[in-house]
């Protein structure tokens, strides 16, 4: 048995969105953000796999891959470690390593 660890991003309106431009993701040169930059860096360290819903791993598989000026590390670690999906309605997630929580499918 593994410890599940939480690990949530979020605002006082219960939304993280960096599509309209207000949010900026941790590589934003103009706001020190030296201490999300140690706090993402230090939860990446002790992770080994993150676990996503669909719509949330979709969301992350629009975005994250596409990032390659991303100094943070964040970018690196999502696209190389392994993410379980949890969904039932999702086929090949398409992004790396990966498993689908739900069934018993597991890519090989």
């Amino acid at each position: 048995m593994r410890d599940l660890i939480v690990t949530e991003n979020i605002t006082l309106d219960g939304v993280t969105d960096a599509s309209a431009g207000w949010f900026s993701v941790a590589n934003d040169a103009d706001v020190d953000q030296s201490d999300v930059v140690a706090a993402l860096r230090e939860q990446s360290e002790a992770a080994d796999a993150v676990v996503f819903g669909r719509v949330t791993f979709q969301q992350m598989r629009g975005y994250w891959p596409k990032q390659t000026d991303d100094t943070t590390g964040v970018a690196d670690y999502l696209n190389r470690v392994t993410k379980y999906v949890v969904s039932s309605t999702m086929g090949d997630p398409q992004w790396g390593a990966h498993h689908r929580a739900a069934g018993c499918w597991v890519p090989g």
